[in-house]
């Protein structure tokens, strides 16, 4: 028998390669390394090699999913969970307890994994000693990263990610126009300071109640400062009654959740839906970037709510998320380097401009303002705050999109421009709304309200099982506060809304202001529509 038959007669050692061995495998046979190369180096078949090349997808997104380390990951099967749902729960539990800061054992892990499995109805689950080993072992969690030293934010962590951030740049050749940063945040739409003739209006108005609804907001800006999203907004209603026949022509995305926060669906399906095609149509049609050249990177911050990276990856890979270091969001990320609080001030300043009651009383007359304004506050519904908001956005300007890059990129340290935007300006417009006793801590309290109402919000059980299912009440069309105060409240009379009108139109026609004039034309138009309506309805009767 010959050396070679000899050989071929002996049965080949079985080599397992981990997965990131895989990964090397995979970068190696992309940058061209021949197959029998890499047989040699790493004593495998080159059937072996052929089907790494042919799950290389599947590999990178486990790989991905479950943020194996290169350096320390030796899992080399990819077994996945046999329920998903209550694997990605847990984990999400994990991640948002790890980027408060917070240390966490082994029997809290199990102890969660058994409420969580409750809350998704699956039975007959128990967390054992088995279950945790093989689920750090999937997540490449160890006791390392889990407990002990804190994940506080420090100037090392933040200037280790600017250094890696600014090899991506250069590495991929993004432009300041290509790199993104989105923000999330509370908005409470409809509150006012306790001190207002308002407040003290309310409780003599019998079946009203101040309302202090908030919705959560998307910022989503670059970092040449010229492009700035539309903006998102997450309500409580599915079709709320004020917008429900116009929900596909409003300047803002509107979605909706049971607390009104934004869930892993709400951010995907923004990201895939909107976000992208709105990116990708800037690039071509207003930079001129050919179709094959167009490319993006998203920063975001570590949120609970927020899915994992691979999940916000464009179809054709050219538009990716990074996220920021647990703990970054207020020292860093550009949208809460001024951007949301400057959004957030224009939005309370139209909204005050809007209720406020500015005709004072005459001489010897009962000063009725507060009760006017409980009036306009009363009509000021879903869709005024969404039109205002959209205008507040508007006006926010490109130096302040800008600047915001600047804490990130370069560590310089940037005040946001706060012109007509400060605590006294606030208390000048309630003066002249006749609210003489809200003093300049009120507003400070008032504007501060909702300002850390949805950061680093740790998620209760039952929202993370809502993150991993669809909430039937987010899916029905719910009749909110709004809808019923429109079904009791009387319809004004069409002549009225067009003597009304009348005035309006007159005003303008003796206007010498260019800005206010232009508008004639288009009030007149409403009055024909209206005229025609009114003829209608005479006809019907």
């Amino acid at each position: 028998m010959s050396l070679s038959k000899a050989n071929q007669g002996k049965k080949r050692k079985h080599i397992s390669l981990s997965l990131n061995d895989k990964l090397c495998v995979i970068e190696k046979l992309e940058k061209g390394a021949s197959v029998l190369s890499i047989c040699a180096q790493y004593g495998i078949a080159k059937q072996t090699v052929s089907d790494i090349r042919k799950k290389k997808d599947d590999i990178r997104n486990f790989v991905l999913k479950f943020n194996m380390e290169k350096e320390t990951s030796a899992v080399k099967r990819m077994r996945l969970p046999l329920d998903q749902s209550l694997d990605d729960a847990v984990y999400k539990w994990i991640c948002q307890l790890r980027s408060s800061g917070l240390a966490i054992r082994g029997v809290e892990i199990q102890a969660a994994a058994d409420r969580l499995a409750k809350q998704l109805n699956i039975n007959n689950f128990k967390a054992s000693s088995g279950w945790l080993f093989r689920f750090r072992r999937r997540h490449n969690i160890t006791n390392k990263n889990i407990c002990g030293k804190s994940l506080s934010t420090d100037n090392e962590t933040i200037e280790t990610f600017r250094k890696k951030l600014s090899d991506i740049l250069k590495t991929e050749n993004i432009l300041p126009s290509q790199l993104y940063n989105y923000g999330e945040t509370a908005l409470y739409w409809r509150a006012l300071p306790d001190s207002t003739q308002v407040s003290k209006a309310h409780t003599s108005t019998p079946g009203w109640k101040i309302s202090k609804d908030r919705v959560s907001v998307l910022l989503c800006a670059n970092a040449d400062g010229n492009h700035m999203l539309k903006p998102v907004i997450v309500g409580i209603n599915k079709k709320p009654h004020a917008i429900k026949n116009i929900m596909d022509k409003l300047p803002v995305h509107y979605y909706n959740s049971k607390n009104a926060r934004f869930t892993s669906d709400i951010t995907i399906d923004w990201f895939h839906k909107k976000a992208v095609p709105e990116i990708k149509r800037y690039q071509t049609e207003i930079l001129k970037i050919p179709d094959n050249k167009v490319k993006a990177l998203v920063l975001l911050d570590n949120c609970p709510a927020h899915p994992q990276v691979e999940q916000l990856t464009s179809d054709d890979k050219k538009i990716t998320c990074m996220f920021l270091p647990a703990n970054t969001t207020s020292p860093i990320q550009p949208m809460n380097q001024g951007v949301i609080y400057t959004a957030k001030r224009l939005y309370k300043k139209k909204f005050l401009n809007e209720i406020l009651e500015v005709d004072e009383p005459g001489a010897g007359e009962e000063d009725k303002r507060g009760y006017k304004t409980l009036q306009n506050l009363k009509d000021h519904n879903i869709k005024s705050m969404i039109y205002n908001f959209a205008s507040a956005v508007k006006d926010i300007k490109p130096l302040t999109l800008i600047n915001s890059w600047k804490k990130l990129l370069i560590n310089e340290e940037v005040e946001p421009d706060m012109a007509d935007l400060e605590t006294e300006d606030f208390h000048k417009i309630f003066l002249r709304g006749g609210e003489k006793s809200v003093t300049l801590e009120d507003i400070e309290f008032w504007l501060e309200a909702d300002e850390y109402d949805l950061d680093n919000h740790i998620l209760t059980a039952e929202e993370i099982v809502e993150n991993m299912t669809t909430a039937e009440s987010s899916e029905t069309d719910e009749c909110d506060q709004d809808e019923a105060e429109n079904n009791i409240k009387p319809k004004q009379k069409l002549g009225e809304i067009k003597d009304h009108l009348n005035i309006v139109i007159k005003y303008v026609e003796d206007n010498d202001d260019e800005n206010i004039s232009a508008y004639y034309e288009h009030l007149r138009h409403l009055r024909e529509l209206i005229i025609k309506d009114c003829e209608r309805k005479k006809t019907k009767d």
